[in-house]
């Protein structure tokens, strides 16, 4: 049979699993490949401005297309590249009929330049008559765009409401206000389920915009940010009925998501109070909290009332830096979402770190003691970073910089971020990749080592020395440097100062993320355990899917898997046994070593 004479839907389900590259094979096949393939390549539309990383198992966020922006740029040679792409893009939809009228959806990056923001909203705005969402448009001057297009004005299901500023906290300029109501008199109608708010929707709807009926919002995002607006447009309300609760803006019985996003350290009393507010909100199935401080008492009683959620994000975040998921509120989770099929936190409350600091001295904790893990802290860790007694003396803050790989991962970025890593495509927030990370970490490793003249002396040329010379960094002899290639010894001979052992290599990298999953293996279990629907789990930004293996539920790393072993076998029936003798006890889990105690 021939491919063109299969049905249409069947041709369109199969192309749905194919990844962009060969989406974009498919259009040149034959005119019937081509309107298929074209709809799928420009439904959903992402606007990177970075690196989108891919899994090497599996098609993530496969609905979405990207600008293509490779992976060992500069940071500004990216956005360059991106800015150039999105050009490009527009070109397309400006030239490709089937193409502009295929965007349903648009997903919008801050940092793309606005002009070329500007002109793509214009285009699908005003042509493309299947535009339904627009996603993340922070601009207040694409606001008429928007409101008068063709399309937008009549078919547009999102409402955006954009900053004033970038920054939180900068002046607001005098006309943000009155341009902002008129944008709501033209935008707010029951038509509106996805809605993205940079101010507290009860000012909003209080002092700026009368509202009729309650919204019926399905997917809300709101932004806490202080800003300094004019005193006088907060001071005569103009509600036609009174708002003093969230239920009396929203719908109680159609909000499904919800984000909040904290742009300062510190809960406000307002805040507060719009936590316990959304309790009402009981049929929430998605959540994510984002850079919000840890407060146990309001998210716990949230928690508690959204019986309903499938998905959750937390990312705590105290003086700036990214927080573990207190135990209380851990516990909270486990008890009362048992539903959930995506999670995404930070937790190290059941395992102590590999690498820690203990009394002004580096400690190592090896949990796993498999094959891969031996290697990883007897070949890597012990023979490179702690290869010396005085390695092991915290002397300031760039030790931690040089023998805390693991920390590194994270503080570097080379795990990929994603608003949600199955539903949105994961780019890489800074210009890291796993090469650029190894020769960064090696050249931090070299200053160390000869800051505490540890290097070695090697004549130039000499087959000697042993295995320490293999692969070593060489550089341009420079006298002020104190990792200095070359210099003269007494006899006039020319030495190479060299590493006293072999450099850190991709292989080290990958095998210490591995050995990292596999330490936090209790934590690992004691989700699986309480959420038997998971299907994606983000601990500590490394993103694992559910797999089953020879009937077993087992989580394999997203990134970076290259031929990862787990070494969650058998925890099945390991957990069944023990738990037949330890039942749950309140406020802690026991059973495979788990236990957690709360004050």
């Amino acid at each position: 049979m021939n491919l063109n004479d299969l049905p249409t839907s069947l041709l369109h389900e199969v192309l749905s699993f194919l990844p962009q590259q060969d989406r974009l094979n498919a259009c040149l096949v034959s005119r019937k490949f081509n309107r298929i393939a074209i709809k799928l390549l420009y439904r959903r539309i992402y606007l990177n401005d970075s690196n989108v990383v891919k899994s090497d198992i599996m098609n993530l966020a496969i609905n979405w297309t990207i600008l293509y922006v490779p992976n060992r740029l500069p940071e500004q040679a990216t956005r360059r590249l991106a800015n150039r792409k999105l050009q490009s893009l527009i070109r397309t939809l400006k030239s490709n009929e089937a193409a502009v009228q295929a965007v349903e959806w648009v997903r919008i990056n801050w940092d793309l330049d606005p002009q070329a923001q500007k002109l793509l909203l214009s285009v699908v705005c005003n042509e493309s008559r299947s535009l339904r969402r627009l996603e993340n448009v922070t601009d207040p001057n694409c606001n008429d765009i928007i409101a008068r297009g063709l399309i937008s004005s009549q078919k547009l299901t999102s409402f955006d409401m954009a900053p004033p500023n970038p920054d939180a906290g900068s002046e607001v300029d005098p006309s943000y206000i009155p341009n902002l109501k008129k944008y709501l008199q033209q935008r707010i109608s029951s038509r509106i389920t996805f809605m993205n708010l940079f101010i507290d929707p009860l000012l909003l709807f209080k002092y700026l915009y009368p509202l009729r009926d309650k919204l019926q919002v399905v997917d809300l995002k709101l932004h806490w940010r202080v800003e300094f607006y004019p005193a006088h447009h907060f001071q005569h309300e103009i509600s036609r009925r009174p708002i003093s609760v969230l239920s009396d803006v929203f719908d109680t019985r159609s909000l499904k998501v919800l984000t909040i996003v904290s742009w300062h350290e510190c809960l406000l009393s307002s805040e507060r109070k719009m936590l316990h507010q959304f309790q009402e909100f009981t049929n929430v199935e998605d959540l994510s909290l984002i850079s919000i401080e840890q407060e146990t008492s309001p998210l716990v009683g949230l928690f508690a009332k959204f019986k309903r959620l499938r998905r959750l994000k937390l990312d705590f975040i105290e003086q700036q830096s990214s927080q573990s998921t207190k135990a209380e509120i851990f516990l909270a989770i486990l008890q009362c979402c048992r539903e959930l099929e995506f999670l995404d936190l930070r937790f190290e409350g059941l395992d102590a770190p590999i690498v820690d600091v203990e009394n002004g001295e580096f400690r190592l904790t090896q949990k796993c003691h498999c094959s891969n893990c031996m290697n990883v802290f007897d070949s890597i860790l012990r023979q490179k970073l702690f290869l010396f007694p005085e390695d092991y003396i915290l002397t300031d803050f760039r030790d931690i910089l040089t023998k805390d790989i693991f920390r590194m991962i994270r503080f570097h970025c080379l795990l990929p971020y994603s608003k949600a890593c199955d539903h949105y495509p994961s780019v890489r927030t800074c210009a890291m990749d796993m090469n650029k990370f190894v020769s960064l970490m090696n050249n931090d490793l070299r200053l160390y080592r000869a800051s505490r003249c540890q290097l070695l002396r090697n004549p130039i040329g000499s087959q000697g020395g042993g295995e320490h010379q293999r692969d070593n960094l060489r550089r341009p002899a420079s006298p002020t440097s104190p990792g200095e290639l070359a210099n003269s010894d007494d006899e006039g001979d020319f030495v190479e100062l060299v590493l006293p052992h072999t450099l850190l290599t991709r292989q080290d990298i990958v095998d210490c993320y591995h050995a990292l999953i596999h330490h936090h293996r209790r934590t690992y279990v004691a989700l699986l355990t309480q959420f038997p629907k998971l299907q994606f789990l983000v601990l500590n930004d490394i993103a694992t899917v559910v797999t089953n293996e020879m009937g077993e539920r087992i989580l394999q790393p997203v990134f970076y898997n290259e031929r990862f072993i787990s070494n969650l076998h058998g925890w099945t029936q390991k957990w069944n046994g023990r738990r037949r003798s330890k039942p749950f006890v309140e406020k802690g889990i026991q059973g495979d070593g788990i236990g957690i105690k709360t004050n």
